[in-house]
């Protein structure tokens, strides 16, 4: 994390926010900390790629984000496009305490299960909508205050059309998700990919959660 030498402004329709810091970055996005006009903590996830196949994975991100509220994923609660001092597509988040990754090694067996059910509900409420994430790893679970866990980063996830809001055309030799939590169909070139990735991912950091180590 790393505070910004001057604070930015963006607007929407309903909100000013005043971005005080960054927070984390990914090949998609960079996500900036700051406060809404209540004084609300925020998190602001603004893109930073420019290719097209960029620009459309993350409207679909916001779009279901933005359309399916769940306990165990991260909710949009606002978006917009910056034209000024921070340039780009945006959308609005909770800000969140940490995630998943501070907690590897700290947690005691019996406190893994409670937090783990959480997260697999967040998935299952994806995969009940027919959307596989496929890139699911311990930064990309954020953690409330309270230790609830929410599913965030849906930038490389296979949506329905129902869910889309722009197609987009992945080659079979993209190379998509962390390959240390990806499963092995996910290493090979034009592979289907489906609901057995994340299933995969999930046994990954299971494990990782109880012993510190990915298998």
């Amino acid at each position: 994390m790393s505070k910004l030498k001057q604070h930015v402004q963006i607007e929407t329709l309903s909100n000013l926010y005043t971005l005080t810091d960054v927070i984390g970055e990914g090949g998609a996005g960079r996500v900036y900390g700051g406060t809404d006009t209540d004084g609300r903590q925020v998190a602001v996830k603004i893109l930073t790629g420019t290719s097209r196949e960029k620009r459309k994975r993350f409207v679909n991100e916001s779009n279901f984000l933005k359309r399916n509220q769940h306990a165990n994923l991260v909710p949009v609660i606002d978006d917009g496009v910056s034209k000024e001092g921070i340039v780009g597509p945006f959308y609005v988040m909770p800000r969140y305490s940490g995630n998943l990754r501070g907690f590897i090694g700290k947690l005691s067996p019996d406190n893994v299960m409670p937090i783990f059910s959480g997260i697999l509900d967040g998935v299952e409420a994806a995969h009940l909508l027919n959307v596989i994430h496929r890139d699911l790893k311990p930064e990309n679970i954020l953690m409330n205050e309270k230790g609830v866990p929410a599913i965030a980063d849906f930038g490389i996830a296979s949506f329905t059309d129902e869910h889309l809001l722009t197609s987009v055309d992945t080659g079979p030799t993209s190379r998509l998700a962390n390959f240390q939590y990806a499963a092995p169909e996910q290493r090979v070139a034009g592979k289907r990919v489906g609901r057995p990735a994340d299933i995969y991912a999930l046994g990954s950091m299971l494990n990782e959660l109880f012993t510190g180590n990915v298998p």
